[in-house]
């Protein structure tokens, strides 16, 4: 069995730069100067910055942690946004539901109000008067052109056992 290879740490001859505030601003300057991280190269960054103890592996190391920044930030962009667009649709669906409640809440309450309003006209004395005839199933009442067939005990058929308040959904 064959020992694993591993690779030991050496310490760079390099000192590890601090990158100041200043330093980095200036930075970000340059990089977005040479067209943004994905297309500023390290070499073209310590040209264009011009500082004398800065170094190109300085400035490598500074530019992916940079770019994997810039990759973070905008991945967590992208889930807030996603997050905020559908917590809009969720209340934009809410409001659409409660517009379409609302609006069958009103076309309801028109219907039982022009029912009322018929059954009023209905249950009103009239002048006119109803024919009533004999048929094999029952009887047979006209009044102004319209038929309608009662059976023998002269309830409406199919409606037997309802009165027409009931049927049109009135409260006494």
């Amino acid at each position: 069995m064959e020992k694993p290879i591993v690779r030991f740490y050496t310490k760079s001859k390099m000192p590890r730069l601090r990158w100041a505030t200043d330093l980095h601003q200036y930075f970000v300057y340059v990089v977005n100067r040479l067209g943004g991280e994905r297309k500023a190269t390290p070499k073209k960054i310590v040209q264009a910055m011009g500082v004398k103890s800065l170094t190109l592996s300085h400035v490598k190391s500074h530019l992916q942690m940079y770019r994997n920044k810039k990759r973070r930030d905008s991945v967590q962009e992208r889930i807030m946004r996603q997050e905020m667009r559908w917590r809009q649709f969720q209340q934009h669906f809410q409001i659409y539901e409660r517009l379409r409640d609302a609006t069958e809440f009103i076309q309801n309450q028109r219907r039982l109000s022009d029912n009322k309003e018929k059954t009023i006209e209905f249950l009103k004395p009239s002048n006119k008067t109803m024919e009533v005839g004999h048929a094999d199933d029952g009887l047979v009442a006209a009044s102004d052109g319209a038929n309608v067939r009662l059976n023998s005990t002269g309830v409406l058929k199919g409606e037997e056992k309802l009165s027409l308040g009931l049927t049109l959904g009135l409260k006494y």
